[in-house]
């Protein structure tokens, strides 16, 4: 199993972090690698919500659909891979930090199979470098769109 994890602490309060984060809508404006997004986005976000979304990873495009399976608001939620290439999971953290900043950290653990597992090592090390990128991008978003 991989895990990755990357930690910022963005210059904005808790609730406009999640609000953000929380709209699936968001996502391919962030997360370097989503493309699109489909069924589910736009639908509130609880536990047992399945979404759509389709990665880029290395000039392929391939649909994943994970389902909602916890959801704090404001504190923490996660997501399983139900349908994809690899199985695996996330979660987001979100923890009040400095009078009004937060500290966001988005982890993700894969459990590859197949072809994946034989180059496990070098995807893992692309996919550190596009989760850090992304997480870091979200970090400059939040802190420099303050209208919204």
């Amino acid at each position: 199993m991989t895990t990755i994890r990357h930690t910022v602490t963005i210059d904005r309060p808790v609730e406009d972090v999640w609000d953000y984060v929380m709209d699936i809508r968001n996502d391919p404006v962030w997360t370097t690698n989503i493309v699109g997004v489909g069924r589910g986005a736009g639908e509130p976000v609880e536990v047992g919500l399945d979404f759509e979304e389709t990665y880029r990873f290395l000039g392929v495009e391939m649909p994943i659909t994970f389902t909602i399976t916890e959801h704090e608001p404001h504190r923490r939620s996660a997501v399983e891979v139900a349908d994809g290439p690899v199985p695996g999971r996330g979660s987001y953290d979100f923890e009040p930090v400095n009078g009004g900043a937060t500290r966001f950290t988005a982890t993700l653990q894969t459990d590859a199979h197949g072809f994946f597992r034989l180059a496990e090592p070098v995807f893992a090390r692309m996919a550190r470098r596009e989760f850090a990128t992304s997480v870091e991008h979200l970090k400059d978003i939040l802190e420099t769109d303050r209208g919204s």
